[in-house]
């Protein structure tokens, strides 16, 4: 499995034998591992391999360490054992490595994503806008984790980030256990470097970033607007008490702005800068969303769809526990958990890009997950008719991409990659899942 392809055509045999999944599945990371990242020959587990058991070690369902190097390691990697597997969890340059591999992977293979379907394209308004969501998510303690003073175990909890253009997920930091618990993540979010929180937006242009209304520190979100251009948009809270509140005028001819009630101006008390809060409504229910935001100038509606796509990341992090199985923490150290969660971020993206390129080259696209999508928006298009009111289906159809891989995908794919199959035949075999329910 971790064998090195040939570099150059010259280097190819005169028969190649046919390509194998694992081969065009896990080719992007390795174009970039190859091409520029400094690595290190080790005896037993090369630099290249380690991060690619780290993805496989996500991709695969297995009940512990022992049970993944036992099943999917050592078969390839013979001198592969608990010491020097563990070993490298807990090794600071192989997080730094498989840090500056992800971060290379979002230079160079984003773009590509983004130019293949950029979800945000039907909202022309945020041309030139990065546009990401930021979340928290936890699971459970590494068996060996130390106690606190209360003497239960701290969740292991990161912070990740997802690019809403192109469902691009990213790490941001692990939330700092303490003696009681963990701290709150908005003390997590002060300390990173603001310009990484920019999500590579370029120079002169501006970041939206979208978080649960959990996490709110008006003067934090000033400081940020001022010195570095990020916008927050959230929820607005029930004890939330503006001390001035202005009616915004509405473009009711901008079809982003159809749910829209209104759009006011709001200042609170000892609190810097001025903000806006957006209320639209949910066309095939009573409820109604309440968007608290800093942004000034784009259309109300606009914001409350960025908002609205926040729901994306909550899907990933399903995804991550119900099907990847990835619902413990698998080491007790700091480092072993900083590479957990980069290399979930690694296989998301290594997901994306997989389905991106199927879709591109071969017509494959999850057919029934999209089919029963579109049924719900019809049954919800009709419930919103009997209440009196409009379902903006075309809004709607251009905002959709499914957020999650079916477990029906999933299961292929895992089958696929331990029994080393040929790509061809391999797709052969997905064409009709893709298609239908087993």
């Amino acid at each position: 499995m971790f064998e090195p392809l040939p570099s150059h055509p010259a280097d190819l045999p005169e028969n190649p034998l046919p390509q194998l999944l694992e081969e065009v599945f896990f080719a992007p990371l390795r174009e970039v591992m190859e091409g520029g990242l400094k690595v290190r020959s080790c005896k037993i587990l090369e630099d290249l391999p380690f991060v690619v058991l780290c993805v496989l070690r996500v991709l695969q369902s297995s009940k512990s360490g022992r049970d993944f190097i036992q099943s999917h390691g050592i078969p390839s990697l013979p001198g592969l054992n608990l010491a020097n597997y563990f070993g490298s969890l807990g090794s600071k340059r192989r997080l730094a490595l498989i840090s500056s591999t992800n971060h290379a992977m979002t230079s160079r293979l984003r773009p590509g994503l983004r130019a293949h379907h950029d979800l945000l394209a039907s909202l022309p308004e945020l041309d030139g806008w990065e546009v990401w969501a930021g979340d928290g998510h936890a699971i459970a303690h590494a068996t060996h984790d130390c106690r606190n003073s209360k003497d239960a175990h701290s969740p292991a909890h990161a912070i990740y980030k997802l690019d809403l253009r192109t469902g691009w997920a990213d790490f941001i930091d692990l939330v700092r256990p303490t003696a009681a618990g963990v701290e709150h993540e908005m003390t997590t979010l002060r300390r990173q470097d603001k310009d990484q929180l920019r999500c590579g937006a370029a120079k002169g242009k501006s970041t939206l970033m979208v978080y649960d209304k959990a996490v709110v520190d008006f003067q934090f979100a000033y400081n940020l607007k001022q010195s570095r251009s990020i916008y927050q948009v959230t929820g607005w809270k029930d004890n939330f008490s503006p001390l001035t509140v202005m009616p915004r005028p509405i473009d009711r001819g901008n079809p982003a702005n159809a749910l829209v009630i209104s759009d006011e101006t709001v200042y609170f008390n000892n609190t810097p800068g001025v903000w806006r809060r957006i209320t639209a409504s949910c066309p095939d229910s009573d409820e109604l969303y309440v968007t608290l935001t800093n942004e000034m100038t784009l259309p109300p509606g606009v914001l409350n769809q960025v908002r609205r796509l926040r729901w994306n990341i909550e899907k990933i992090f399903d995804q991550h526990e119900r099907k990847l199985d990835e619902t413990k923490a698998w080491t007790a150290n700091d480092t072993g958990k900083r590479i957990q969660a980069i290399a979930i971020c690694i296989a998301h993206n290594l997901l994306r890009l997989f389905g991106a390129k199927i879709e591109r080259e071969e017509g494959i696209v999850d057919t029934k997950v999209i089919r029963a999508w579109h049924q719900r928006l019809a049954d919800r298009a009709k419930m919103a008719a009997q209440a009196g009111r409009e379902l903006p289906l075309k809004l709607y159809r251009d905002l959709y991409r499914p957020t999650e891989v079916s477990l029906q995908f999933i299961r292929w794919l895992r089958s696929m990659l331990l029994r080393a199959t040929c790509y061809r035949e391999a797709l052969a075999l997905l064409r009709p899942l893709m298609e239908k329910y087993l």
